[in-house]
């Protein structure tokens, strides 16, 4: 064919590819066109704006409401009329500044850092894994307290689960242990920042408000008696070695050296079981509101009516791509 010349074929339309563009109808831009789809399918969108709602009411019918319980914890104070007052005291030897546990205010982690870290996990969780009350309380659908025994939960998931765990040769956990109370709290508890400073708000959700109020408090407690527990370890076995050391030395240099070793643990030792907080100040107690907060249907009802709508508006425009794909396609011979 001579160049040029286009043959029959290459004059036909091609048809569209099959997207959610809508292609130009009748002179209309794509946006035109899909305002046009839009207004031609409202009974779709109210349709589904009320199905989106009407998904949220009856999803917050079924979902049992929380409390949410906040506290306001931050470091230690070390001066004030309030601070607990240094533990570890002012040294006059350079070779003795960091012989504490505690450390010295320069340490590259604080006891507030491992505060935060252990909060309502690893052995703290142990320890809180220890009480039936708390235990109870963490999961009280497992709990059957007619009979006085841990049982698997009743309904018809859990019974899925179990179902699919058997058909792999696993069994669901029935009486709780440490490894579960961390991942309970993990999926309850959330620390945030206040205002980019030291201070912490730690928030617990749970159905009852008094056992959120509770726990919150029982693991705060926990924490910082785990952490003081760990100083006063650390101390006593100082003690112990420097008392050791100085029976066997007889240089007048070095006993005086670790006497004076011996008197700052002393010191340290002393502060460690002053009933104050050790770790971290209760700056706000735990509290919970007087209604539940969780979930909030002010901002899930129109957040699903929403999504209802923008489902019910993708779905008309894939709709109509199909139909104007499919007219393309039997347009060209």
């Amino acid at each position: 064919m001579p160049d040029g010349i286009t043959s029959p074929s290459q004059r036909r339309p091609q048809p569209q590819a099959l997207t959610l563009v809508l292609p130009p109808s009748g002179g209309e831009g794509d946006l035109r066109a899909f305002v046009r789809t839009l207004r031609m399918g409202w009974r779709w969108l109210l349709a589904g704006w009320l199905g989106g709602l009407a998904l949220a009411m009856a999803g917050l019918w079924t979902v049992t409401p929380a409390y949410t319980a906040a506290m306001v914890i931050g470091p230690t104070a070390r001066v004030g009329s309030a601070a607990m007052g240094a533990r570890v005291p002012t040294l006059s030897g350079r070779d003795s500044a960091g012989v504490a546990e505690p450390g010295a205010g320069d340490e590259s982690l604080s006891d507030f850092a491992r505060y935060l870290e252990l909060f309502g996990s690893g052995p703290v969780a142990e320890r809180l894994a220890r009480d039936p009350d708390i235990l109870r309380a963490l999961f009280p659908d497992r709990w059957d307290a007619e009979e006085g025994r841990w049982r698997p939960p009743p309904g018809l998931l859990p019974m899925l689960k179990r179902g699919l765990l058997a058909l792999v040769g696993r069994e669901d956990w029935v009486e709780p242990d440490g490894d579960r109370v961390t991942r309970a709290l993990r999926e309850r508890l959330v620390v945030d920042m206040l205002r980019s400073g030291p201070m912490r708000r730690i928030t617990f959700r749970h159905a009852d408000r008094a056992t959120a109020v509770d726990l919150l408090g029982r693991i705060a407690a926990a924490t910082d008696a785990h952490l003081r527990a760990e100083a006063a370890r650390r101390s006593a076995a100082q003690i112990a070695h420097i008392k050791l050391r100085l029976g066997a030395v007889t240089v007048a240099e070095h006993r005086q050296a670790l006497s004076d070793l011996l008197l700052d643990q002393e010191r340290v030792a002393m502060m460690i079981g002053v009933d104050l907080p050790f770790a971290a100040d209760l700056i706000q107690p735990p509290t919970a509101g007087a209604l539940p907060d969780w979930p909030n249907p002010a901002v899930v009802v129109p957040l699903a009516g929403l999504v209802g709508l923008v489902a019910a508006a993708f779905g008309l425009s894939a709709r109509q791509a199909l139909k104007d794909q499919g007219i393309g396609v039997e347009a060209v011979p």
